[in-house]
Protein backbone atom coordinates (compact mmCIF):
# COMPACT_ATOMS: atom_id res chain seq x y z
CA UNK A 1 0.00 0.00 0.00
CA UNK A 2 1.24 3.89 -0.90
CA UNK A 3 1.56 6.55 1.65
CA UNK A 4 0.86 9.27 0.35
CA UNK A 5 3.58 12.51 1.57
CA UNK A 6 1.77 15.08 3.40
CA UNK A 7 4.02 17.88 2.27
CA UNK A 8 3.72 16.80 -1.53
CA UNK A 9 -0.08 17.07 -0.65
CA UNK A 10 0.30 20.29 1.23
CA UNK A 11 1.86 21.55 -2.10
CA UNK A 12 -0.63 20.21 -4.25
CA UNK A 13 -3.19 21.86 -2.50
CA UNK A 14 -1.63 25.31 -2.30
CA UNK A 15 -0.98 25.20 -6.02
CA UNK A 16 -5.12 24.86 -6.56
CA UNK A 17 -5.90 26.91 -3.98
CA UNK A 18 -3.08 29.84 -5.76
CA UNK A 19 -3.88 28.75 -9.42
CA UNK A 20 -0.35 29.10 -9.66
CA UNK A 21 2.84 27.52 -9.44
CA UNK A 22 4.65 30.95 -8.15
CA UNK A 23 1.56 31.73 -6.07
CA UNK A 24 1.91 28.04 -3.97
CA UNK A 25 5.77 28.88 -3.82
CA UNK A 26 5.71 32.83 -1.98
CA UNK A 27 2.62 30.93 0.09
CA UNK A 28 4.92 28.04 1.24
CA UNK A 29 8.11 29.82 0.84
CA UNK A 30 9.72 28.05 -1.54
CA UNK A 31 10.83 28.15 -5.21
CA UNK A 32 8.72 27.99 -7.98
CA UNK A 33 11.31 25.22 -9.83
CA UNK A 34 10.84 22.76 -5.91
CA UNK A 35 7.00 23.70 -6.27
CA UNK A 36 7.21 22.24 -9.67
CA UNK A 37 9.69 19.12 -8.49
CA UNK A 38 7.38 18.20 -5.28
CA UNK A 39 4.02 18.29 -7.96
CA UNK A 40 6.08 15.77 -10.21
CA UNK A 41 7.04 13.47 -7.45
CA UNK A 42 3.67 13.26 -6.25
CA UNK A 43 2.66 12.86 -9.50
CA UNK A 44 5.24 9.93 -10.03
CA UNK A 45 3.93 8.54 -6.10
CA UNK A 46 0.23 8.11 -7.66
CA UNK A 47 1.14 7.39 -11.19
CA UNK A 48 -1.52 10.01 -12.44
CA UNK A 49 -1.31 13.39 -13.90
CA UNK A 50 -2.82 15.71 -11.32
CA UNK A 51 -2.44 19.03 -12.83
CA UNK A 52 -3.05 20.25 -16.73
CA UNK A 53 -0.26 22.94 -16.86
CA UNK A 54 1.88 24.51 -20.25
CA UNK A 55 5.66 26.22 -19.40
CA UNK A 56 4.50 26.87 -15.79
CA UNK A 57 1.26 28.28 -15.96
CA UNK A 58 -1.77 26.91 -14.22
CA UNK A 59 -4.22 25.78 -16.44
CA UNK A 60 -6.64 23.36 -14.43
CA UNK A 61 -6.86 20.30 -12.62
CA UNK A 62 -6.67 16.37 -14.28
CA UNK A 63 -9.73 14.10 -13.49
CA UNK A 64 -7.26 12.63 -11.42
CA UNK A 65 -6.71 16.02 -9.85
CA UNK A 66 -10.18 16.66 -9.04
CA UNK A 67 -10.53 13.28 -7.37
CA UNK A 68 -7.66 13.61 -5.08
CA UNK A 69 -8.40 17.30 -3.97
CA UNK A 70 -11.17 16.52 -1.79
CA UNK A 71 -8.68 13.71 -0.12
CA UNK A 72 -5.60 15.92 -0.09
CA UNK A 73 -7.33 19.00 1.99
CA UNK A 74 -8.64 16.33 4.76
CA UNK A 75 -5.56 15.01 5.06
CA UNK A 76 -3.65 18.15 5.04
CA UNK A 77 -5.98 19.55 7.70
CA UNK A 78 -6.06 16.30 10.20
CA UNK A 79 -2.03 16.45 9.90
CA UNK A 80 -2.55 20.00 10.87
CA UNK A 81 -5.40 19.73 13.58
CA UNK A 82 -3.55 16.81 15.29
CA UNK A 83 -0.10 18.37 15.49
CA UNK A 84 -1.47 21.80 16.66
CA UNK A 85 -3.36 19.49 19.22
CA UNK A 86 -0.41 17.61 21.01
CA UNK A 87 1.51 21.29 21.17
CA UNK A 88 -1.13 23.55 21.32
CA UNK A 89 -0.59 25.78 24.06
CA UNK A 90 -2.02 26.08 27.61
CA UNK A 91 -4.21 29.51 26.45
CA UNK A 92 -6.47 30.63 28.69
CA UNK A 93 -7.92 34.55 29.12
CA UNK A 94 -10.45 36.23 27.31
CA UNK A 95 -11.00 36.74 23.52
CA UNK A 96 -13.37 38.79 22.14
CA UNK A 97 -14.39 38.59 18.08
CA UNK A 98 -16.62 40.65 16.34
CA UNK A 99 -19.05 39.04 13.36
CA UNK A 100 -20.82 40.70 10.63
CA UNK A 101 -24.14 40.93 11.71
CA UNK A 102 -25.04 41.06 7.76
CA UNK A 103 -24.63 37.27 7.08
CA UNK A 104 -25.71 34.51 8.28
CA UNK A 105 -22.74 32.15 9.97
CA UNK A 106 -23.64 28.86 10.98
CA UNK A 107 -20.65 27.04 9.63
CA UNK A 108 -18.51 29.76 11.23
CA UNK A 109 -20.54 29.37 14.55
CA UNK A 110 -18.73 25.44 14.09
CA UNK A 111 -15.82 26.59 13.66
CA UNK A 112 -15.45 28.66 17.07
CA UNK A 113 -17.07 25.64 18.72
CA UNK A 114 -13.96 23.62 18.01
CA UNK A 115 -11.83 26.69 18.77
CA UNK A 116 -13.64 26.25 22.47
CA UNK A 117 -13.24 22.38 22.34
CA UNK A 118 -9.16 22.62 21.43
CA UNK A 119 -8.69 25.92 24.13
CA UNK A 120 -11.32 24.89 27.36
CA UNK A 121 -9.86 27.45 29.33
CA UNK A 122 -10.38 30.71 26.79
CA UNK A 123 -13.89 32.45 27.36
CA UNK A 124 -14.36 33.40 24.06
CA UNK A 125 -17.24 36.45 23.53
CA UNK A 126 -18.74 37.14 20.09
CA UNK A 127 -20.26 39.97 19.09
CA UNK A 128 -22.46 40.87 16.20
CA UNK A 129 -22.95 43.73 14.36
CA UNK A 130 -23.54 45.40 11.01
CA UNK A 131 -19.36 45.78 9.02
CA UNK A 132 -19.37 49.58 9.76
CA UNK A 133 -20.19 49.15 13.12
CA UNK A 134 -17.29 46.75 14.14
CA UNK A 135 -14.70 49.15 12.92
CA UNK A 136 -15.92 51.39 15.65
CA UNK A 137 -16.26 48.64 18.19
CA UNK A 138 -11.96 47.90 17.49
CA UNK A 139 -11.48 51.42 17.48
CA UNK A 140 -12.70 51.28 21.17
CA UNK A 141 -11.08 48.86 22.02
CA UNK A 142 -14.38 46.90 22.90
CA UNK A 143 -13.54 43.39 20.73
CA UNK A 144 -10.22 42.16 19.99
CA UNK A 145 -10.37 41.07 16.16
CA UNK A 146 -13.31 40.87 13.60
CA UNK A 147 -14.38 39.41 10.45
CA UNK A 148 -15.48 42.45 8.19
CA UNK A 149 -17.03 42.58 4.95
CA UNK A 150 -15.20 45.27 2.85
CA UNK A 151 -15.94 46.69 -0.61
CA UNK A 152 -12.19 46.44 -1.62
CA UNK A 153 -9.20 46.29 0.06
CA UNK A 154 -8.29 47.88 2.96
CA UNK A 155 -4.76 48.50 4.60
CA UNK A 156 -5.87 47.63 8.04
CA UNK A 157 -7.94 44.11 6.59
CA UNK A 158 -6.20 40.53 6.36
CA UNK A 159 -8.05 39.23 3.17
CA UNK A 160 -9.54 36.00 3.43
CA UNK A 161 -11.71 35.84 0.45
CA UNK A 162 -13.95 37.18 -2.28
CA UNK A 163 -17.38 36.28 -2.34
CA UNK A 164 -20.01 37.13 -4.96
CA UNK A 165 -23.55 38.93 -4.34
CA UNK A 166 -26.61 37.57 -6.08
CA UNK A 167 -30.23 38.90 -6.51
CA UNK A 168 -32.73 36.79 -4.62
CA UNK A 169 -36.30 37.00 -5.01
CA UNK A 170 -39.19 34.63 -3.92
CA UNK A 171 -41.48 33.59 -6.61
CA UNK A 172 -44.43 34.94 -4.33
CA UNK A 173 -43.06 38.49 -5.14
CA UNK A 174 -45.45 40.56 -7.22
CA UNK A 175 -43.00 42.52 -8.78
CA UNK A 176 -41.82 43.24 -12.67
CA UNK A 177 -38.82 44.32 -14.15
CA UNK A 178 -39.50 47.95 -15.36
CA UNK A 179 -40.74 48.72 -12.23
CA UNK A 180 -39.03 50.18 -9.03
CA UNK A 181 -37.16 47.73 -6.83
CA UNK A 182 -38.66 47.28 -4.06
CA UNK A 183 -35.53 46.48 -1.83
CA UNK A 184 -34.77 44.26 1.29
CA UNK A 185 -31.80 45.08 3.23
CA UNK A 186 -29.71 46.28 5.48
CA UNK A 187 -28.90 49.50 7.55
CA UNK A 188 -26.28 51.71 6.36
CA UNK A 189 -22.99 50.79 7.10
CA UNK A 190 -23.67 47.16 5.71
CA UNK A 191 -21.19 46.87 2.76
CA UNK A 192 -24.13 44.52 1.18
CA UNK A 193 -26.50 47.47 1.00
CA UNK A 194 -24.00 49.84 -0.65
CA UNK A 195 -22.76 46.92 -3.43
CA UNK A 196 -26.48 46.79 -4.01
CA UNK A 197 -27.56 50.38 -3.96
CA UNK A 198 -24.20 50.83 -6.16
CA UNK A 199 -25.42 48.50 -9.01
CA UNK A 200 -29.00 49.88 -8.76
CA UNK A 201 -27.66 53.69 -9.23
CA UNK A 202 -25.08 52.93 -11.87
CA UNK A 203 -28.15 51.32 -13.62
CA UNK A 204 -30.16 54.40 -13.18
CA UNK A 205 -33.15 52.05 -11.74
CA UNK A 206 -35.18 53.35 -9.26
CA UNK A 207 -36.06 51.45 -5.85
CA UNK A 208 -37.20 51.97 -2.58
CA UNK A 209 -36.84 50.62 0.71
CA UNK A 210 -39.62 47.80 1.82
CA UNK A 211 -37.94 46.31 4.81
CA UNK A 212 -34.54 47.13 6.44
CA UNK A 213 -32.76 44.85 9.28
CA UNK A 214 -29.70 44.48 11.06
CA UNK A 215 -30.15 40.62 10.62
CA UNK A 216 -29.95 38.19 8.13
CA UNK A 217 -32.60 36.14 9.21
CA UNK A 218 -35.07 38.97 9.23
CA UNK A 219 -33.93 40.37 5.68
CA UNK A 220 -34.09 36.50 4.61
CA UNK A 221 -37.85 36.04 6.39
CA UNK A 222 -39.07 39.23 4.15
CA UNK A 223 -37.65 38.45 1.16
CA UNK A 224 -39.29 34.70 1.73
CA UNK A 225 -42.81 36.47 2.37
CA UNK A 226 -42.33 38.21 -0.70
CA UNK A 227 -41.76 41.75 0.53
CA UNK A 228 -38.78 42.52 -1.74
CA UNK A 229 -35.57 41.38 -3.33
CA UNK A 230 -32.17 41.72 -1.60
CA UNK A 231 -28.44 41.11 -2.53
CA UNK A 232 -27.06 38.50 -0.78
CA UNK A 233 -23.84 36.70 -0.50
CA UNK A 234 -23.23 32.57 -2.05
CA UNK A 235 -25.14 29.47 -0.83
CA UNK A 236 -27.91 31.46 0.38
CA UNK A 237 -31.01 29.58 1.17
CA UNK A 238 -32.58 29.36 -1.48
CA UNK A 239 -29.94 27.59 -3.56
CA UNK A 240 -31.62 24.06 -1.90
CA UNK A 241 -35.26 25.45 -2.72
CA UNK A 242 -35.21 26.51 -6.46
CA UNK A 243 -38.71 26.21 -7.16
CA UNK A 244 -39.47 28.86 -4.33
CA UNK A 245 -36.55 31.35 -5.09
CA UNK A 246 -35.35 33.23 -8.42
CA UNK A 247 -32.85 35.76 -9.50
CA UNK A 248 -34.12 38.53 -11.05
CA UNK A 249 -33.09 40.73 -13.88
CA UNK A 250 -31.38 43.23 -12.41
CA UNK A 251 -27.37 44.53 -13.06
CA UNK A 252 -25.15 42.29 -11.10
CA UNK A 253 -24.28 43.42 -7.14
CA UNK A 254 -20.57 42.43 -7.56
CA UNK A 255 -18.45 40.91 -5.12
CA UNK A 256 -17.47 42.29 -1.15
CA UNK A 257 -14.07 40.70 -0.05
CA UNK A 258 -14.20 39.08 3.54
CA UNK A 259 -11.17 39.68 5.84
CA UNK A 260 -9.92 39.62 8.97
CA UNK A 261 -8.92 42.59 11.19
CA UNK A 262 -7.22 42.75 14.54
CA UNK A 263 -7.17 45.66 17.35
CA UNK A 264 -5.11 48.61 18.33
CA UNK A 265 -3.61 46.48 21.14
CA UNK A 266 -2.35 44.29 18.78
CA UNK A 267 -1.80 40.03 19.31
CA UNK A 268 -1.69 38.02 22.24
CA UNK A 269 -1.02 34.69 22.35
CA UNK A 270 -4.87 33.81 22.81
CA UNK A 271 -5.74 36.58 19.92
CA UNK A 272 -3.10 34.78 17.64
CA UNK A 273 -4.45 31.48 18.34
CA UNK A 274 -8.01 32.61 17.03
CA UNK A 275 -7.32 34.47 14.10
CA UNK A 276 -5.23 31.04 13.03
CA UNK A 277 -7.81 29.18 13.74
CA UNK A 278 -10.41 31.21 11.62
CA UNK A 279 -7.66 31.83 8.41
CA UNK A 280 -7.41 27.87 8.45
CA UNK A 281 -11.39 27.50 8.87
CA UNK A 282 -11.65 29.03 5.46
CA UNK A 283 -9.62 27.05 3.97
CA UNK A 284 -12.06 24.48 4.35
CA UNK A 285 -13.23 22.85 0.70
CA UNK A 286 -16.82 23.90 1.85
CA UNK A 287 -15.55 27.29 2.95
CA UNK A 288 -13.97 27.74 -0.47
CA UNK A 289 -16.87 26.15 -2.66
CA UNK A 290 -20.16 28.13 -0.60
CA UNK A 291 -18.84 30.76 1.34
CA UNK A 292 -17.93 30.09 5.12
CA UNK A 293 -20.33 32.66 6.28
CA UNK A 294 -23.35 32.79 4.26
CA UNK A 295 -24.74 29.28 5.20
Amino acid sequence: MRNLDIDLLRVFVAIVEENSLTGAGRRLFRTQSTVSLQLKRLESMVNERLVERKQGRVLGLTAAGERLLGHARRIVRANDDATAELGAPKLEGIVRLGVPDETAHTRLSRGLAAFRARYPRVRLEVICRLSGELDGLLDAGQIDLALINRLGPDPRTEPLRSERLTWVASTTLSWSPGEPVPLVGFPHGCAFRARALESLEKAGLEWFEVYSSTSYYGVWSAVSAGLGLAALGPAQPFASSTDSFYTPALPAPGRIEVGLVTGPKGDTETVASLRDHIRTWFQEPAAMGQGILAH
